[in-house]
């Protein structure tokens, strides 16, 4: 979500985050939501990644961390980065991220691989190491007009009979959005941005302000949450959590860093806000799929 790659709600450029992500779009509100339809993305897992590379770690221990770096391959195979992190699941293998670092919209093709470091930080793999994602879920309407539904699941390739929760921790989620102006805690691995940390792509930096409702002559307002500043390109798809205590790192997701406002409003990074059947709906596809 560089600056010069600008998330336009009206019909002009916009772009996401990374610089592969510029589309043209329309300004008009959407009308009332009817039930999205989920899409499943199948991923390929090199044969020296898959699941060997996962080491596990004790259930209490202290290094825990369901946000993590997420790297992508490109159909082209070109490489791209993003944020995700681990939620509560019965499957206890998804993580969440945008749809975005997913799908590519301009080629109108899923990403060829993606891969997920829990815990990643100062240039170091988590405790578990690289895990390869297996699949993933968006719904449709994503893939014709990529300012709606920014959201996505990513089930992981983690040795068969664990659950990479017992081993990262997870957040929760909320199913309601609460509105108004509240506390959030946002996590990315930035290039660049406003956050206050090395912003190298390598390190885990944390912002922490009030997120709040977007103004009323945004199209589609309520779809949205903002904060003040530009989260950074990588740092898309990375959670925002509410009521987040970092002695436990828990709490619940209400949101994935998503894009920029235009001008003239304020360099402000946006976040899709889901409703409760989407949510579910699009988590129970993911699990059952």
């Amino acid at each position: 979500m560089n600056k010069k790659y600008i998330l336009c709600i009206f019909v002009v450029l916009m772009t996401i985050t990374n610089s592969s992500y510029a589309f043209l779009v329309y300004s008009k509100p959407m009308s009332k939501r009817a039930t999205p339809v989920p899409m499943s993305v199948t991923f390929k897992i090199p044969s020296e990644v898959g699941t060997s590379n996962t080491i596990g770690i004790a259930a209490d221990d202290d290094n825990r961390n369901p946000v993590g770096k997420l790297e992508i391959v490109k159909s082209d195979g070109t490489p791209d980065c993003c944020t995700a992190a681990v939620i509560t699941t019965n499957n206890g293998n998804i993580a969440i991220t945008a749809a975005h670092c997913l799908f590519d919209f301009n080629t109108q093709t899923p990403n060829a691989a993606a891969f997920f470091y829990p815990g990643y930080n100062n240039g170091q793999p988590g405790p578990v190491g690289k895990v390869a994602a297996k699949s993933a879920y968006i719904f449709e309407p994503f893939a014709e007009n990529p300012i709606t539904y920014d959201f996505g699941l990513i089930k992981l390739d983690y040795p068969e009979g664990r659950r990479l929760q017992d081993d990262t921790g997870a957040f929760d989620y909320d199913l309601d959005i609460p509105r108004d102006n509240y506390p959030v805690n946002v996590f990315g691995y930035p290039i660049d941005g406003d956050m206050n940390c090395i912003r190298d792509g390598e390190h885990l930096c944390e912002y922490e302000g009030l997120s709040f409702d977007m103004p009323s002559d945004v199209p589609n307002p309520q779809s949205y949450r903002a904060i003040t500043i530009d989260v950074g390109q990588c740092s898309s798809g990375g959670p925002w959590v509410r009521i987040f205590d970092p002695a436990t790192n828990t709490g619940n997701v209400m949101g994935v860093s998503h894009g920029i406002l235009p001008e003239p409003y304020p360099e402000e990074t946006a976040a899709w806000s889901w409703t409760r059947n989407d949510f579910t709906s699009l988590l129970d596809y993911a699990e059952n799929n």
